[in-house]
């Protein structure tokens, strides 16, 4: 993992052995469907945060794990729990299973298109038109962009061509609404698909995007 910090595990969980002396506490994820591994890489991608920028980390606070959304909250040992935001968007649950889930269907889209991927994260925007949230047929693309957006527009059959009856929206919204185009949002710019309805889709490389 780190040269300081390794993963200690139990029956039920998953725990690092040596955050404690830099920001007080251990971090700690229940096992649940996934393989250990799987824990373990998220374990493994916060820790080296933490090492490498020297992170200080607080009760309740939130985190990104690639396009998800972490959140830590303390427990009576004093090991900081992880918790993930729920698919809904509604709360927290214990556990980051939603997250690997999310972030393993990325990387499996970008690896059938020897792709790397740029994954999106809540606080960044995507530009949409009326009928995305209702799962019209949606038309999408990537282009570079500003850090503050992921450089995602989609559109649906009702886009008129008027670029100002289009929505800035943070990416969690469509995470949350269209869980059917989530695995494509981690696609590198350039990139466009269209998915209707019945799941139909159609995903190539553009390049006069880029």
């Amino acid at each position: 993992m780190t040269n300081t910090v390794r993963v200690v595990q139990s029956p039920n969980h998953l725990c690092t052995d040596g955050l404690r002396s830099l920001i007080g506490h251990e971090i700690k994820v229940v096992i649940k469907e996934w393989p250990v591994q799987s824990y373990w890489n998220v374990l493994a991608y916060l820790a080296e945060y933490i090492v490498e920028h020297r992170a200080s980390i607080q009760n309740e606070q939130t985190i990104a794990y690639h396009s998800w959304m972490l959140r830590f909250t303390l427990d009576i040992e004093s090991n900081l729990n992880l918790y993930e935001i729920a698919s809904n968007g509604e709360g927290f649950a214990e556990g980051v299973d939603y997250a690997i889930k999310v972030i393993n269907e990325q990387i499996e889209v970008c690896k059938e298109f020897n792709a790397s991927p740029i994954f999106p994260i809540f606080t960044q925007k995507i530009v949409i038109s009326e009928g995305v949230y209702e799962g019209l047929t949606t038309e999408a693309v990537r282009y570079p962009s500003p850090d503050h957006m992921t450089g995602w527009w989609l559109s649906t059959e009702l886009y008129n061509g008027d670029t100002k009856s289009l929505n800035p929206v943070h990416y969690y919204h469509i995470a949350f609404k269209r869980p059917d185009i989530l695995k494509y949002l981690a696609l590198p710019f350039g990139y466009r698909f269209i998915i209707n309805q019945e799941q139909e889709k159609d995903v190539w490389f553009d390049s006069k995007v880029v």
